[in-house]
């Protein structure tokens, strides 16, 4: 005999447990399993979509490194700091060249070979901002460059001195200065790529003089600091 109980308690059981992850993944992934043809055309537009994301993924990651390099400096950075201490910041100061290297050139591919090309970045006022940007970051990493150099030339010398109060804070407040350009330039990154303030009559050419200009300017009054 039919047992209606036991039916509506075994409905309401299976009705009341919470959905199970695969089970939704694979519903999800159905439509491309059973059409191949739309998971191709997802990428059908997006050439050289392997390179693309090898580029996109070098320059986050030397972002990342930039940051924590920057980091490290800036927390052991203080007046009187011990040789370990100095040897530490020195590696770290290496470090920010070495991703500094990484996300120039991968920056470099993005805007030439990838994404939407130069000639979109070029009439895209944000983008020359972002590069003005990047060169006040790097024309301001000199000074804290060049002082760590000079110590660690004295330092193997036998002319080590302990880092004054001062200068100390001066290499502060350019850490600080990083940490703040860091911030500001992934934020006109995100403007850039979507076109805001683009026009194809843009005359780029004065933008990109001004910038270099910038660069220029301020990496020699940082040297000579």
């Amino acid at each position: 005999p039919l047992n209606l109980s036991d039916d509506i308690s075994n409905v309401q059981k299976t009705s009341s447990s919470p959905v199970r992850p695969e089970a939704v993944f694979l519903a999800s992934a159905l439509p491309l399993i059973a059409n191949p043809s739309v998971a191709s055309a997802a990428t059908a537009g997006a050439p050289n979509a392997v390179g693309s994301a090898f580029a996109a993924y070098g320059h986050y990651i030397s972002l990342i490194g930039i940051l924590a390099c920057i980091m490290a400096e800036r927390l052991t950075i203080k007046p009187n700091m011990t040789e370990e201490e100095e040897d530490f910041i020195a590696a770290a100061d290496i470090g920010l060249g070495v991703w500094g290297v990484g996300i120039a050139y991968s920056g470099y591919l993005r805007a030439v070979e990838y994404e939407k090309g130069f000639d979109f970045y070029a009439h895209e006022p944000l983008f020359w901002l972002k590069i003005a940007f990047v060169g006040v970051f790097g024309a301001s990493s000199f000074f804290n460059t060049v002082v760590i150099i000079q110590r660690a030339i004295a330092k193997r010398n036998g002319n080590f001195t302990p880092m004054g109060e001062k200068l100390s804070n001066r290499m502060i407040r350019i850490c600080n200065a990083e940490l703040t350009a860091i911030a500001i330039i992934p934020l006109t990154a995100t403007f850039m790529a979507r076109g805001v303030g683009y026009s194809q009559d843009f005359p780029w050419q004065a933008e990109a003089a001004l910038a270099a200009l910038v660069f220029g300017g301020l990496s020699f009054k940082y040297i000579k600091e």
